[in-house]
């Protein structure tokens, strides 16, 4: 099964502040994908906070956070979500 990569941006506010951060997010056939994506946009070392098989998180060097986590779904089957907060 191919999948496309598809970025979708979306922006969360933080409540009580006005600054606002944007989330990366796309889908990988792995893990490993997944993470060199992230370095590769969102610059590198990467700090691991959380490193299991099916979920690697923690933050960027300008300390947003990223994380990759498998996903399984009937009609997509099983990759993984990756996605990371970039400052507006």
């Amino acid at each position: 099964m191919k999948f496309k990569i598809a970025v979708l941006i979306s922006t969360f506010l933080v409540a009580g502040n006005t600054m606002a951060d944007s989330v990366m997010k796309a889908e990988f056939h792995s893990i490993q994908e997944c993470l060199s994506a992230i370095k590769a946009h969102g610059g590198e070392p990467l700090k691991i906070i959380q490193d299991k098989p099916d979920m690697v998180t923690g933050r960027l060097p300008n300390e947003k956070m990223f994380a990759c986590e498998k996903k399984e779904t009937g009609s997509k089957g099983t990759y993984f979500e990756g996605w990371f907060m970039v400052k507006d």
